[in-house]
């Protein structure tokens, strides 16, 4: 955690070195960092989603299990009887078999999978935690006139202020062009 705290700092010191020529105005910039990941698993209403989930979790194993339980069961009483069993009942039991497999393989993949029931609950529970999170991170930067205010997880801008333009991609456009040749039927910007 701290290297990556230091990471940050070094990009953001490179940031104010690269605008220079901007610098009266880069000076004054005030700039916050967050850890988004500590404040979601410090957030008190996150352990209410936690145990929503974890609940939804628990009886979605519960019925995996008991459909391997199934699986094994009879698997196994297959082996035990195959000797005994007609030509036709052992292709029976083995299609019976084969479908209980994929019966489990799809329901773990709907619920545990990417995109499964799990995720979704999850994503769906914690859309107004977040919203919370960025109205909180928002009056935070404005109330103490952050600039600028970066997650330090995410590597992301998560509020800057619109009264100061901060954006030189123009300028660095700008320079890096100057003097330089269009390329054959390009226009020079």
């Amino acid at each position: 955690m701290k290297s990556k705290n230091v990471l940050i700092y070094a990009i953001l010191i490179l940031f104010l070195a690269a605008v220079g020529n901007q610098l009266p105005l880069y000076a004054q910039l005030k700039i916050g960092l967050i850890n988004t990941e500590t404040v979601m698993q410090n957030f008190v209403e996150m352990a209410d989603v936690q145990k929503s989930v974890n609940e939804v979790t628990q009886l979605h194993r519960k019925k995996l299990e008991d459909l391997n339980n199934e699986f094994m069961t009879k698997s196994k009483a297959f082996e035990s009887q195959s000797l005994l069993l007609s030509e036709e009942r052992k292709k029976q039991m083995e299609a019976d078999l084969e479908e209980l497999y994929r019966k489990g393989v799809q329901y773990q993949q709907e619920k545990f999978g990417q995109g499964g029931e799990i995720e979704q609950k999850y994503k769906e529970l914690t859309v107004p935690i977040v919203k919370k999170i960025n109205e909180s991170i928002a009056k935070i930067s404005e109330d103490e006139k952050f600039d600028l205010v970066f997650d330090v997880v995410n590597m992301g801008i998560l509020h800057a202020n619109p009264d100061k333009t901060i954006d030189i991609t123009e300028k660095v456009l700008e320079d890096l062009n100057k003097g330089a040749q269009p390329a054959a039927g390009g226009s020079n910007p």
